[in-house]
């Protein structure tokens, strides 16, 4: 018992430190309890969910974080409102539907019948140009509307070429911009496939997107090629829609986002084109591009 004698100050201190330290913790988590349950309470936390698929080579990550951008712009300001973004394959989307359906989709060509009947209708237009909000209309009715858009473009090693080439999806009809120029490809591949034949001048032409319009404008400029490059203005079916499977005030908002002048000018930090009346590039190959896809003919989404 003597070390008792000699230490009974520092266990007494010990002691009393464990105590406190015990009843702090234990009022400490009785507070976040009380905290917890007050924001549970009195707090509606409301999940939209948003899906995006993607039916065409060219920008996909760009237009998915353009969706994403708006989302926290929006929880920002709403903190009561949670956005959950989901890429989902045009393959499973059938399936997906079966399950259940999100507030906001969005989605390009090939999908237009597969989906209208779960959208509701749209009753504004925002100031996105006439010929693309026909493109979203179903018997008189809008039910989406473009949002970004994008066009095809021919790059050629030659102004003189006998074989055309083109990249191809399964949902997007790249065949028809030749028929527009009376020509006639030779072969299709997958678009990714068509714009590495063309740099490795394996293909001495290529109908690409505004994808490739990116990466051969950017070897263009460092020499490692000199492709000619001429922006389609006779068709496009490159374009991403959006609609609303839930029409509420949080879902009209979040499209008005989409559509606002300030949101669509941003689209140059991605290298993709506004669906707007206005023009966001003012010179170079892109204002060449954003011409040719404001002429193009653009067919409607839900009869093509």
């Amino acid at each position: 018992m003597n070390w008792i004698k000699k230490y009974w100050f520092k266990i007494f201190n010990f002691s009393l430190i464990a105590v406190i330290c015990f009843y702090a913790l234990g009022f400490g988590l009785k507070k976040t309890k009380e905290i917890n349950f007050f924001k549970s309470k009195n707090q509606q936390i409301s999940i939209y969910t948003i899906w995006h698929v993607e039916t065409f080579e060219g920008g996909g990550k760009a237009r998915i974080d353009y969706l994403k951008n708006i989302a926290k712009t929006m929880e920002k300001e709403d903190e009561n409102n949670l956005f959950l973004i989901k890429q989902i394959e045009p393959e499973r989307l059938i399936s997906e539907l079966e399950i259940s359906t999100p507030d906001i989709l969005s989605f390009g060509f090939g999908l237009g019948s597969l989906v209208v009947s779960k959208l509701k209708e749209i009753d504004t237009t925002f100031a996105v140009r006439d010929e693309l909000i026909e493109s979203g209309t179903f018997n008189k009715k809008l039910y989406a509307v473009p949002y970004i858009v994008s066009g095809y473009a021919m790059f050629s090693h030659s102004a003189i070429a006998s074989e055309f080439h083109c990249g191809r999806t399964g949902y997007t009809y790249p065949n028809k911009v030749y028929n527009a120029l009376n020509l006639e490809p030779t072969e299709q591949e997958s678009q990714y496939e068509a714009y590495k034949s063309f740099v490795n001048n394996k293909n001495v032409t290529l109908l690409g997107t505004c994808r490739d319009l990116f990466r051969i404008n950017n070897l263009n400029k460092i020499g490692r090629t000199n492709a000619i490059i001429n922006p389609v203005d006779s068709y496009s079916d490159l374009i991403q829609y959006i609609g609303l499977c839930n029409f509420d005030n949080t879902t009209q908002k979040f499209l008005s986002y989409c559509l606002s002048e300030k949101n669509q000018l941003n689209l140059t930090s991605y290298s993709l084109f506004s669906s707007l009346y206005n023009k966001i590039y003012c010179n170079g190959i892109y204002s060449d591009m954003e011409d040719a896809i404001m002429s193009a003919y653009i067919p409607n989404v839900f009869y093509e």
